[in-house]
């Protein structure tokens, strides 16, 4: 597992993107995740989500694109 102050580096050096992981909307307001936009409206939908829903399942994969960017680095 990555050191904390090492995480903290990688997550500057992240390219921010303008446009949502998950739905691609561009300029949205929202959270940002080592440099990844999730808008307000999917995070919303993420936590509101069972976790049985084909949906869920969808977002978990969408997300796994930020960890995979930072990884990448």
């Amino acid at each position: 597992m990555r050191e904390m102050a090492e995480l903290e580096e990688l997550w500057s050096a992240a390219s921010p993107s303008n446009g949502c992981i998950i739905c691609g909307r561009v300029g949205q307001d929202g959270m940002r995740v080592f440099g990844q936009l999730i808008c307000h409206a999917c995070e919303r939908e993420i936590v509101q989500t069972d976790v049985e829903d084909e949906a869920y399942r969808r977002y978990v994969e969408q997300m796994k694109l930020i960890w995979l960017s930072v990884l990448s680095l």
